[in-house]
């Protein structure tokens, strides 16, 4: 079946015509001020390339934190999932969400173990969730499926899926970024030191392709997957 192409959904909202994010007392980095950003364009940048996040959130009593999907569509992020998932039903019920993206960029040799560490940039949201309804909901699955493999073409959904996903919207209303890209950093003493220091740069490499098997006679493996090289750095806007 030809896969169809969907207009932009009408309930993308304008982003603010200004170029940060507001910190607030959730938002405001304390340890290590100097590496706390607040920038949205970097902001969405961290998030535009990530697979995955994390989100903490409490239920019954308990702190838990879960690994999910995300994908950034103007000044929101969106999570789904089944409407059996305990994690989406209670931010859907209003519990409040901790969404977490973290990226590492290379693993940083110093000359001292205090000196070891990694270069990253991560960003933390806070928020409360607002339930996607009706056919707005097959926008964000869209962007969902172009923002980790862009170009792919799928057929249109079926009305029992659409109604088996259930989908939270958050506002980037508390949110900010925190970026450690100084290589390797010690102590005046340290530098001459008679040992190797460096920095190790981390990437997502794709592996080869696999088609399957029961692929129909003919159909040949796309250019966007056989070029990919890892999740897309703009989703749409």
């Amino acid at each position: 079946m030809k896969a169809t192409t969907r207009c932009a959904p009408r309930w993308r909202r304008r982003e603010p015509d200004v170029d940060s994010y507001t910190p607030t007392e959730n938002t405001r980095i304390r340890r290590r001020p100097e590496r706390g950003h607040y920038d949205r364009a970097l902001v969405h940048a961290i998030l535009d390339e990530a697979l995955v996040c994390h989100v903490g959130f409490v239920a019954d009593g308990m702190p838990r934190v879960m690994p999910t999907t995300i994908v950034r569509i103007g000044d929101a992020v969106y999570l789904h999932g089944s409407p059996q998932n305990r994690m989406l039903t209670t931010l859907a019920a209003g519990a409040p969400a901790c969404i977490t993206v973290t990226h590492v960029d290379a693993i940083v040799a110093g000359r001292s173990g205090f000196g070891c560490s990694v270069d990253y940039r991560s960003v933390v949201i806070y928020g409360h969730g607002e339930v996607v309804e009706g056919e707005d909901k097959a926008g964000v699955l869209d962007a969902v499926i172009e923002s980790f493999l862009p170009g792919h073409r799928v057929r249109p959904y079926k009305a029992s899926e659409i109604g088996a996903t259930l989908i939270l919207r958050f506002p980037l209303d508390e949110v900010s970024a925190k970026v450690r890209d100084l290589g390797v950093k010690e102590v005046d003493g340290d530098y001459d030191l008679d040992l190797w220091a460096g920095v190790i740069p981390l990437h997502i490499v794709p592996g080869e392709i696999r088609d399957c098997p029961r692929l129909k006679p003919g159909i040949a493996t796309p250019d966007y997957a056989r070029e990919y090289r890892g999740p897309a750095r703009t989703a749409p806007a």
